[in-house]
């Protein structure tokens, strides 16, 4: 594989990088999560897969690293080690050796980065590349956004919180066609529509929210493949915590809203701290 110093595609991602408050509440911040799905089944030398991490950690020098979150950062790089693919509760074949989730306010270099981890990965991975944007909320009142705010938990480091789940989603043409009024119904508790035990989706997401960081990007009309990407982060002594967070949306009787949900594959992992350390196994 030809190596080539990848600093200078990226060194004007080095300009992008702005003050903000938590990162869950800076609008306009683009994410980009970078899969590396291998194109071999074959494993790789241990000196191959060294300098394909020192160029990928070349083309990251402009991002702050992530695994120990500054609230001032918002171009930022998260290393991520899949430990799990699934799509709808079952294994997906395939599965990427590593994704990388980096973020900026500004677009191009988010562009620049791509390429720069293409060009340093292509000869042994296929890269597949997810872009999104974080927005102000949807589908909520004040008193749901105090309530965020109240029991929101604060990021920690990986080795505090190195669980992860990037899971992507689409919504059914039927959902788009609802008025948001209708729309907004299903989020709430809403017996009197929905029938006894409906929840909603916010009230079942309040069950488990001060265990589990969250963090919402949107994509529809920039991404065809789905309409939001949705990050979560916790601790190992929450996994199951999250489980029944997933279970709760999922259940039809308390969040008639999943009826219109389809699911893209899941992606479960862990946080490192190094490129290098994103594909070992």
């Amino acid at each position: 594989m030809r190596m080539v110093s990848l600093r200078a595609v990226c060194l004007y991602a080095l300009l992008f990088s702005l003050s903000a408050g938590q990162a869950w509440a800076t609008q306009g911040q683009w994410g980009a999560f970078v899969y590396l799905f291998p194109k071999s089944s074959a494993p790789l030398e241990d000196s191959v897969l060294s300098s394909i991490a020192e160029e990928i950690a070349d083309a990251s020098s402009g991002f702050s690293n992530d695994f120990s979150p500054q609230k001032e950062k918002t171009d930022t790089v998260q290393f991520i080690r899949v430990t799990g693919y699934s799509l709808n509760g079952n294994p997906v074949s395939g599965s990427p050796a590593g994704l990388i989730r980096v973020e900026s306010l500004n677009k191009k270099g988010l562009d620049g980065y791509v390429e720069a981890v293409t060009q340093a990965v292509q000869d042994f991975y296929r890269v597949k590349t997810r872009y999104a944007v974080t927005r102000q909320l949807n589908y909520t009142d004040e008193a749901t956004l105090l309530r965020l705010k109240e029991n929101a938990p604060k990021r920690a480091a990986g080795t505090d919180q190195p669980n992860v789940v990037v899971f992507p989603l689409s919504k059914t043409p039927a959902w788009w066609a609802l008025t948001q009024e209708k729309r907004q119904n299903y989020f709430f508790a809403n017996p009197a529509i929905f029938g006894k035990g409906h929840l909603g989706h916010n009230e079942v997401g309040f069950k488990y929210i001060n265990r589990i960081y969250r963090k919402l990007y949107h994509s529809r009309f920039i991404d065809p493949e789905q309409d939001f990407m949705t990050y979560f982060e916790y601790a190992d002594a929450d996994v199951e915590t999250f489980n029944a967070l997933l279970s709760g949306l999922r259940d039809k009787t308390l969040n008639q809203e999943w009826n219109y949900v389809e699911e893209k594959p899941i992606v479960r992992g862990k946080r490192v701290a190094t490129a290098a350390e994103m594909f070992k196994q």
